[in-house]
């Protein structure tokens, strides 16, 4: 019986997070109501509110649940040291992704919330960036700065790029790409 109600609350939160996400693509957050994720949803208000407190409590519970995941990703690749590591760990990424596509894609978009990319780029920088100067031999930290944010805006720009396009590569495919971009620059798409 718990099982069932555990598939259930699922599928509701997966159907409100769905229309938030279809609302998320016409308007910012700010302009949204319960009343029209309800309806989208296809659920009474009062449901809604037995899982979240309003708008921006579930937006926020979203994101949070997201950067755990994100966070659990790159912390099961962390030290590892065989240097093989990238394609493996973007693999993972993409696939987080794809399994959240469309809200990833609103998260990435016009009406997306920069603190929420601002929080990944921290979990990046923070996890996995935080000795990369050293092992890259770059000496010069506003250099480094420089090829940080050069790296970490590409990458979300090619995300929200492939969200956009209707994903037509597989996580595995983008994550290859991005690894080429990474490590080779511009010589990767030539």
């Amino acid at each position: 019986m718990n099982e069932k109600e555990d598939r259930r609350v699922r599928k509701t939160k997966k159907l409100m997070t769905s229309a938030l996400a279809q609302l998320l693509m016409q308007k910012p957050l700010s302009a949204i109501s319960v009343r029209e994720i309800a309806e989208l949803a296809d659920i009474n208000r009062g449901t809604f509110y037995l899982h979240y407190r309003d708008i921006y409590d579930m937006a926020r519970q979203l994101q949070d649940e997201i950067i755990e995941k994100f966070n659990r990703i790159v912390d099961s690749h962390a030290n590892r040291g065989d240097g093989d590591e990238l394609f493996p760990l973007l693999t993972e990424l993409f696939d987080l992704l794809s399994e959240n596509a469309d809200l990833a894609r609103v998260m990435t978009g016009k009406n997306g919330d920069a603190a929420f990319l601002d929080k990944l780029k921290n979990i990046v920088r923070e996890k996995c960036l935080a000795d990369a100067h050293l092992m890259l031999g770059i000496k010069n930290t506003d250099e480094f700065e420089y090829f940080y944010n050069y790296i970490v805006s590409g990458c979300i720009g090619v995300c929200s790029a492939w969200l956009t396009s209707g994903m037509k590569e597989s996580p595995a495919q983008m994550a290859a790409l991005v690894e080429k971009m990474i490590l080779c620059g511009v010589k990767a798409v030539k």
